[in-house]
């Protein structure tokens, strides 16, 4: 499974991956693919402190890809 998670922001916004707890930091405007193993129950809190918390269930270690810019458009407003 391909999650994708956008920062609008204009703040870094940071991801957990538990429950190894590695760390990514997405780049105001950027974006990050976090990839989970199919199968498995998965759960995700945003919090307002920017940052995501993301719960793998999942036997293999979750992958993350960053970017430092968004793969799509802004939505509208």
């Amino acid at each position: 499974m391909r999650l994708p998670i956008r920062n609008y922001l204009d703040a870094p916004l940071t991801i957990f991956i538990e429950p190894i707890c590695h760390q990514f930091e997405v780049p105001p405007r950027g974006e990050a693919w976090v990839f989970l193993e199919d199968g498995h129950s998965h759960s995700i809190d945003i919090h307002p402190e920017n940052w995501v918390s993301i719960w793998n269930d999942g036997i293999e270690l979750a992958a993350v890809e960053v970017f430092a810019e968004h793969q799509f458009s802004t939505p509208e407003r």
